[in-house]
């Protein structure tokens, strides 16, 4: 056998282990969600933002927020009328990035890239 075949196989029966001692766990974590979402309600209902147990373990209430672009057009209006850039961040767009590359074969002023190459998986039909 190739030192790639034995690799590969290698991959493979790591692979298997990792998928069963995830689906034994399964329960568990789907166990352990119930009980958090019945925490949360708990915690909502008795307008509480922590909770800690008699034997020290503690439960924190943490809300998160996300915010999405639905209308590109109305939202630079508004940040060009007002002129409150605060609600701007500094990224780019990989992909326009990417499309300036291929065509001037070099990153556009002001931005560096990096490319990372891994390797996908695929396991032989059964």
């Amino acid at each position: 056998m190739s030192e790639i075949s034995e690799m590969l196989e290698q991959y493979v029966q790591i692979a298997d282990y990792v998928d069963n001692a995830e689906a034994q766990i399964k329960p568990a974590k789907e166990a352990l969600a119930n009980i958090k979402e019945a925490l949360l309600a708990k915690m909502n209902e008795m307008d509480l933002n922590s909770l800690k147990s008699t034997v020290g373990h503690a439960v924190t209430r943490v809300k998160t927020t996300s915010a999405k672009v639905e209308d590109a057009e109305a939202f630079y209006d508004f940040v060009f009328e007002t002129g409150d850039t605060s609600y701007l961040t500094k990224h780019v767009s990989k992909d326009a990035v990417e499309a300036y590359i291929t065509e001037h074969n070099e990153a556009p002023p002001g931005v560096t890239t990096e490319q990372v190459t891994t390797i996908r998986f695929t396991r032989a039909k059964k």
